[in-house]
């Protein structure tokens, strides 16, 4: 690799670079220099050498505490004199460039001569630099401390005397006057007066003075056995020597120091939590010379010499130096004290109010599920239930049938098993009505407008529910003996129990919504718009679903036993389905089809085969309901698509179908399913049931705009063509029932501002941002949940295929709680609340249902939500003016 040089000059001595390994375990051998120097080091600091035999001289023992990103060691390996003096004089025949320090400790009874001496000695074997350190830790406290105390012993060694400036400075002098090589100082931070203490060692002839900021300090405690050590193979606990990346402030601050009170033309070399070059960069702006590194080398090697020393240089490039001494204390001037600093007045501001956990985002109505989940872990419930029934009606009904996006998308199932939202949604909804609870939408007082509904699927009920709830006058006009659309006749019982609906109306009603039924809309009804409006009512709803199955244009599809699926579905919650004894064959891959295949096996049927055009993950059917419908005897075949249908004697007896493959994507981002020329084969049936999607009935849109049996409508407020018109659900699109809840209640918001103009209350769900599932999952940290949860069936599927009765239960409460806890608390509001629970001024607080706000009055702008906040969702507001 080409060498970058970026030379320092201190006591005549020229470094290559400002980098250097400081004395420690990773500078005690020949082969551990000569790395080195291989790296790209400008010099290294030998390993403590000591005279006379070092007292402590064990082999050490390391702990890593990512608990506190501190490296800690207990005992530890010196040299002696001698192995000091081999190893200067060894690595010196081999070495090219690489600048030895001589790192050295007399503790003999000598005094100043004993250092002279030991200095002079690794001179003449060729120590470039003799080191005097004055900051082992380690050394004074077991020394002196274990001894009693600091007057309990004459001997001062490492940190101890280190903070002696008089004595080093004696020691200094003394060794200056023998020796031709630059004498370097190592000093503790211990006592706090590390910058006074170097002022003392320049004045006595030092060329350079630093310091570790290493800390001796207690280690990890085992509290279940607190005399227990922590680290490998060691049995009681010790005093260990803190070091690595958390003493970067502290090394900073010491070399601040030291710059600040001894003028820039003093040389500092200076080690502590350096681990890359930012970290050079900030410790040269504090006054950094040199800069020294040796945790770093034990937890991430010698190779972290090239990175830094191409990323100083890049630095340097990219602001215009030329040479490290031209920002070498940059920052000293400007570091002010508290009473000098200037401040603004301002407050923290949450920059997305609504920032929604992915759940919630998901859903087309934006229910607040990530709200209501923790109520329930807090055992909130009622709140918990206000939230729900705060979205309408329907959510009684999404309890049991949502196809829940939401758990589609839930931040804990990227790793693990999704929570079971619409579960907890079931329980607390059951809960609720237990005790009696009335739901959130209960109506207003009448505001004197009149609305007509028509039809009462989901999309109508939403719409009615919320108009109802704004006061107004509806009516629910429904073709059907009983109401319900969809949801009594197109979801089977066992998804969807008749009573359910029933009950549903019940409570609709009793918001005041009038119910007709047996009212038809269109060409062939007693209704139209120009009727409603007649008869005084000021806005149509048009929620009148798409009751007809699409017909494949394939020949023999007229045969006997060829049976669209809604149809079907309808019969056999009727009570007059047609006897599907033999195979069923059944087209398509949505909530539809598995509907019918499961309703075909409670009907007899000996084989249900499900025949889909693409693969399992693009089916439209939620999982649980293709697992449940296969464990029911279901079989399901990918990727073919129907040719023809056989028929004999005008009845059908089988399938043809073809192989397909799937090619791009199509408008829809679902890859297109295309035929494999030749690969056709027939599949026999007695039955063949079509369920490849619906479209509306024509004849009830009433002269409206639409375009392939789907009304034209607009996206943002469901205004059809007619002035005054408004529709949602399967009658614009076929949706899922979520979907069609939300487009119902954005209709009735566009109803009243249609009708009451400024006077309208109603508004549209707040749009809202999602959290970065990233950020999520690096705050909630590595986690596993073990088995597959609660199982709420209470039949086995050998036995509930026989009839057409429910087979699951609700939560109990603790099952539902210990569900909801599970919850990543994704997003603001009442999810991650971090913000409200730090804040000692009380300034945040949950606004409004799942959104967080600050109260910029009681806020001080301290700025403690916005350095924590894990969604980076508050910033720092400035008024502009001082305080």
């Amino acid at each position: 690799m080409q060498e970058i040089f970026i030379p320092v000059t201190i006591g005549g001595v020229t470094f290559k670079n400002p980098f250097y390994v400081a004395s420690g375990p990773t500078t005690k051998s020949v082969r551990q220099l000569k790395r080195i120097e291989e790296c790209g080091w400008a010099a290294a600091s030998i390993k403590l050498t000591i005279d006379p035999a070092p007292y402590i001289n064990r082999k050490p023992r390391y702990g890593v505490f990512r608990d506190r990103n501190a490296l800690a060691f207990t005992t530890e390996k010196r040299l002696t004199f001698a192995e000091g003096l081999q190893l200067v004089e060894e690595a010196k025949q081999v070495l090219a460039d690489l600048k030895l320090m001589a790192n050295i400790t007399y503790a003999g009874d000598q005094g100043a001569e004993g250092w002279v001496n030991m200095a002079k000695r690794f001179e003449e074997v060729g120590a470039d630099i003799i080191e005097l350190n004055m900051c082992c830790p380690n050394m004074s406290y077991n020394v002196e401390l274990t001894s009693g105390g600091s007057c309990s012993t004459s001997k001062k060694t490492g940190a101890s005397l280190g903070q002696s400036g008089d004595a080093v400075a004696e020691i200094v002098r003394a060794i200056k006057r023998e020796i031709h090589i630059p004498l370097f100082v190592k000093l503790t931070p211990e006592g706090g007066q590390i910058a006074r203490v170097a002022k003392a060692l320049y004045e006595a002839g030092a060329d350079a003075v630093g310091g570790t900021s290493n800390r001796l300090g207690i280690p990890p405690i085992d509290l279940e056995n607190p005399g227990k050590a922590v680290y490998h193979l060691q049995d009681e606990i010790s005093m260990s020597c803190h070091c690595g990346a958390w003493l970067k402030p502290l090394a900073q601050r010491d070399t601040y120091e030291i710059r600040k009170v001894n003028g820039m033309e003093r040389k500092i070399m200076m080690a502590g939590g350096v681990r890359n070059w930012r970290d050079a960069v900030e410790l040269i702006m504090c006054g950094a010379n040199l800069v020294g590194v040796c945790a770093e080398t034990l937890i991430s090697g010698y190779d972290i010499a090239r990175p830094m020393i191409e990323g100083l240089k890049r630095y340097m490039d990219e602001h215009g130096y030329k040479d490290p001494s031209e920002f070498c204390g940059v920052i000293v001037p400007g570091v002010k004290t508290a009473t000098e600093v200037t401040l603004y007045k301002g407050y923290a501001h949450i920059v997305q109010p609504n920032l929604a956990a992915p759940c919630k985002y998901a859903c087309p109505h934006h229910v607040p599920a990530q709200a209501y989940i923790q109520k329930v872990a807090k055992r909130e419930f009622e709140d918990a239930y206000r939230l729900i029934t705060g979205k309408g009606p329907m959510q009684e009904i999404c309890g049991l049938v949502c196809s829940h996006p939401c758990e589609e998308v839930c931040t804990r199932g990227i790793r693990a098993r999704a929570l079971d939202i619409r579960g907890i949604k079931r329980f607390v909804l059951d809960y609720g009505r237990a005790r009696g609870w009335k739901p959130s939408y209960a109506s207003s007082e009448p505001n004197g407008h009149r609305v007509a509904v028509i039809g009462s699927g989901p999309a109508g009920i939403a719409c009615a529910g919320k108009l109802a709830e704004a006061g107004y006058a509806v009516t629910m006009f429904e073709k059907d003996e009983k109401p319900g659309g969809m949801l009594r006749y197109g979801i089977p019982r066992f998804r969807l129990p008749e009573s359910e609906v029933d009950r549903l109306f019940e409570t609709l009603a009793a918001s005041g919504v009038r119910i007709e039924t047996g009212r038809r809309f269109g060409r062939d009804g007693d209704l139209s718009i120009e009727s409603l409006k007649e008869a005084g009512f000021e806005a149509v709803f048009l929620g009148i679903g798409a009751g007809k199955g699409n017909v494949p244009n394939i020949e023999g599809v007229g045969s006997e036993g060829v049976l669209d699926a809604m149809e079907f579905v309808r019969q056999a919650s009727e009570g007059r389905a047609p006897d599907m004894r033999g195979r069923t064959v059944v087209l398509g891959g949505g909530f539809t089809a598995i509907d019918a295949a499961r309703t075909a096996v409670r009907l007899g049927s000996s084989e249900v085969i499900v025949a889909y055009r693409r693969t399992r993950q693009e089916m439209l059917a939620a999982d649980e309901e293709i697992d449940e419908a296969e464990a029911e005897g279901v079989k399901i075949m990918y990727l073919v698509s129907p040719r023809a249908v056989e028929a004999r004697s005008g009845k059908v007896v089988g399938v043809k179908l073809s192989n397909q493959v799937l090619g791009d994507a199509d408008a829809s981002h679902r890859r297109a399913p295309e035929g494999i020329a030749g690969a056709e084969f027939t599949l026999p049936c007695d039955h063949l049931v079509l369920a490849l999607g619906q479209r509306a009935d024509e004849d009830g849109m009433d002269g409206l705009a639409c375009e392939n049996g789907k009304l034209l409508v607009d996206e943002a407020t469901g205004a059809t063509s007619e002035p005054g018109v408004f529709s949602g659900g399967d009658a614009v699109r076929v949706n899922n029932i979520i979907t069609a809840t939300a487009e119902g209640n954005r209709a009735a918001v566009s109803i009243d501002r249609y009708v009451r103009g400024e006077k309208a209350t109603l508004a549209y769900d707040e749009a809202c941002a999602v959290v970065d599932v990233d950020d999520v999952l690096r705050r909630a940290g590595y986690f596993k949940d073990e088995g597959h949860g609660v199982s709420t069936e209470v039949e086995r599927p050998e036995s509930r295929k026989t009839h057409f009765g429910t087979y699951t239960r609700a939560y109990t409460e603790e099952e539902a709680v210990q569900e909801a806890s599970r919850c990543l608390n994704c997003g603001c509001g009442e999810g991650c609340q971090l913000c409200k629970t730090i804040c000692c001024d009380f300034a945040p607080d949950v606004a409004n249902p799942d959104t967080m706000a600050i109260d910029r009055e009681a806020c001080v702008a301290c700025g403690m939500c916005f350095n924590l906040c894990p969604n980076r969702n508050i910033e720092m507001v400035n008024t502009g003016e001082k305080i």
